[in-house]
């Protein structure tokens, strides 16, 4: 089997302080290897100038390729439904202000990405993505998109389990997740969805699921056969989350729709353990630049 398979790696990204420590450490740890084509997606105009550009493309021979995307807000939701204006939860008060509009519109990009307007990533069979925050403490000895392949799983993840804080899941956790149980539930009730995970079907017997589905498995940096997003139940399952509008609501991540599908598809998320084991660190460049900038048009 050769291990050169129509792949791409996706990145959605506005730290501008990172991105290059980001692409290097790819390169240097797995993509020298291999030269799959990296698309860095951005929002307004960010990456536009032609010089940045050429500055990051020159650090490593990687096919790197700058693509502007659009964002906007669904037309049905109110802005007084938008996730930063509900100051009743606490990590809006805390923590997202709404200058962190861009957040929800990447996780928007991301759970959409397959298919999103000026994007490539319809004409590759695997996908890769990664944080612009991210990178590698050590050389990737095998290569993710041949092991997903080699495992017959479509859906692989660097991390894959649970962040408790004290055994349980953190209040950052509990707010950004507002609603996504029981529209989960409601969805595959009303699409006849039996889980193949046996986390997830448990759950639809379980009295206490409520508080349980915290405690589900989610994966974060995901390998993807992209014949996922071609069948019936990915089509239903986003076309329901952008109609129910709870990523800019009440700030579902990617995470976590990503990984409920996943966990309706095949038995379990297969994990890769690049982060358990060391390999990747996903905040390793976050010390350059924290919080991701926000877009320019608050409005849209």
């Amino acid at each position: 089997m050769s291990e050169r398979l129509n792949a791409c790696i996706v990145i959605i990204s506005s730290r501008d302080r990172c991105i290059k420590y980001c692409l290097k450490s790819l390169w240097d740890n797995f993509n020298y290897k291999h030269n799959y084509p990296v698309f860095v997606h951005y929002f307004d105009d960010i990456y536009d100038s032609k010089d940045f550009q050429e500055k990051i493309k020159s650090i490593t021979s990687q096919n790197i390729y700058f693509i502007s995307v659009d964002y906007k807000t669904p037309d049905f939701i109110q802005e007084n439904e938008l996730f930063f204006n509900r100051k009743d939860i606490w990590y809006v008060r805390k923590s997202f202000p709404i200058e962190r509009k861009g957040y929800l519109h990447m996780c928007n990009f991301t759970s959409n990405m397959y298919g999103y307007p000026n994007t490539s990533l319809h004409e590759y069979d695997f996908i890769m993505t990664h944080d612009d925050e991210a990178g590698y403490t050590t050389e990737l000895l095998f290569n993710p998109f041949v092991k997903i392949q080699e495992k017959k799983v479509d859906i692989a993840a660097y991390f894959v389990g649970q962040r408790l804080r004290n055994g349980k899941p953190h209040q950052g956790h509990l707010d950004t997740r507002i609603g996504l149980w029981d529209f989960t539930k409601k969805f595959m009730i009303e699409n006849d969805v039996i889980p193949k995970s046996a986390q997830l079907n448990n759950l639809l017997s379980d009295k206490n699921a409520y508080e349980n589905f915290h405690y589900l498995e989610w994966c974060d940096t995901y390998v993807i056969n992209n014949s996922i997003f071609k069948t019936n139940l990915w089509k239903k399952w986003i076309k329901a989350v952008n109609e129910d509008g709870g990523i800019y609501k009440y700030r579902w991540g990617d995470n976590e729709i990503i990984s409920l599908f996943a966990h309706m598809h095949q038995k379990e998320i297969y994990n890769l353990n690049l982060v358990s084991n060391g390999c990747h660190d996903q905040g390793m460049f976050r010390k350059y630049q924290n919080y991701a900038p926000g877009v320019k048009n608050l409005k849209k």
